[in-house]
């Protein structure tokens, strides 16, 4: 054991940076996962539904000018000087949502943090390539980075159920605060001497028609902006439909949560792996957008409060969200290389594309169809979305 132990420190010592990385990894995924759940049930105490889908849209748009304009930014300010103040910001945004009750202000913090926190992990992301230069590497390093997160994402939710209770959303964004003030200390003593090299600015319009161009590039890219809006409507509308019109407590969707998002955890690895050496993507990112999507259909006429069927079918939903997200990373990256920085900006696009298409798809289709039938229309676009996958030509 002492052996191990020493082995461990000084592969710290030696990988100082990338171990900080690694925390401030832990630090902000507790951050976002512990309220990412509660936002809209926190809003619907002050805005209407088109309000909160318009809050959602507007930071979304805001975040993907910001996420494809980065580049020029941290060219002008830097890495280290950027992180500090997107942190800094949302600090005082997240201490918006505690201490104030006027709808103004909820909403313009809401829209900082909304904006915000994309940015940071844009800038931990660039931390994490500097110190992956050993390309033989570069797996192990992001396996651990997104593994560490996947941990924070499944442990999240129980927490915060725990801690909610009677709708108590000011202790959780106050113990979501409070990781942001080691994150930025961490920041400060050894991010604060970072050499920047230039990054090259984003070409959209090539980038585009390269994806026009290639079909399977094309084709995954739709396969991933569908899982995307999927999660974006889980994360917005599930926790308000389970709380407010099934009646669960925050207690129960917390444990449900938590064990819905197992899946993430237990079988990415070895779907990853089965994709590499056995079956290749299509076949499997076809199997997961299927139960992924006859799983969302059930969700519209499940109106039991049973808490064992509720958790059985949203841990389906993540079986088939977790095979589709692993085999559309891989597939992805299997057709381009590290130079193509043009496409994977593009396909990086997707989360803050499927949070301006989300609300609007959803506030156009509430007009006309009752609450749960927003997962029936969501289990229909899903399941089509095997038209794309079936359309790739296999790595293997």
């Amino acid at each position: 054991m002492d052996f191990i132990l020493t082995k461990f420190a000084e592969r710290v010592k030696q990988h100082k940076l990338l171990t900080v990385v690694y925390i401030a990894n832990i630090l902000l995924s507790f951050h976002y996962y512990f309220i990412i759940y509660i936002n809209s049930s926190f809003l619907a105490q002050f805005f209407n539904d088109d309000k909160i889908n318009v809050l959602y849209t507007l930071g979304s748009c805001i975040n993907l000018v910001l996420l494809l304009n980065a580049p020029k930014i941290l060219n002008k300010f830097g890495n280290y000087k950027t992180i500090l103040s997107a942190i800094i910001l949302e600090v005082f945004a997240i201490g918006g949502l505690i201490f104030t009750t006027n709808p103004l202000i909820i909403g313009i913090c809401f829209l900082i943090y909304q904006i915000v926190v994309p940015i940071i992990l844009f800038n931990l992301d660039v931390f994490l390539e500097s110190e992956s230069i050993d390309e033989t590497k570069t797996g192990g390093i992001r396996g651990t980075y997104l593994t560490l997160a996947n941990i924070t994402l499944v442990l999240s939710p129980m927490i915060v159920g725990f801690i909610l209770g009677e709708n108590h959303f000011n202790q959780v964004y106050a113990l979501s605060l409070i990781f942001l003030i080691p994150l930025l200390l961490l920041t400060r003593k050894y991010f604060r001497d970072y050499k920047d090299t230039p990054i090259a600015h984003i070409k959209i319009r090539e980038a585009i028609i390269t994806f026009l161009k290639i079909p399977n590039l094309l084709n995954i890219f739709v396969c991933h902006l569908i899982l995307q809006l999927f999660y974006a409507i889980m994360i917005i509308y599930m926790p308000v439909h389970l709380n407010a019109h099934i009646g669960f407590s925050w207690e129960q969707i917390g444990v449900m949560f938590t064990i819905m998002l197992i899946p993430f955890a237990l079988f990415e690895l070895p779907i990853g792996k089965l994709a590499d050496n056995k079956y290749g993507e299509k076949e499997i990112l076809t199997i997961g957008l299927v139960i992924m999507g006859l799983a969302t259909l059930c969700i519209s006429f499940l109106t039991t409060h049973s808490f064992i069927m509720w958790t059985a079918i949203l841990f389906l939903t993540r079986t088939g969200a977790s095979f589709v997200e692993i085999t559309s990373d891989s597939f992805f990256f299997k057709q381009v290389n590290q130079d193509q920085t043009d496409e994977i900006s593009i396909y990086r696009t997707t989360r803050p594309l499927s949070f301006i298409i989300g609300p609007l798809f959803a506030t156009v289709a509430l007009k006309f169809i009752p609450y749960n039938y927003l997962f029936l229309l969501l289990g229909i676009v899903v399941i089509v979305g095997a038209h794309w996958s079936l359309a790739l030509k296999d790595t293997r």
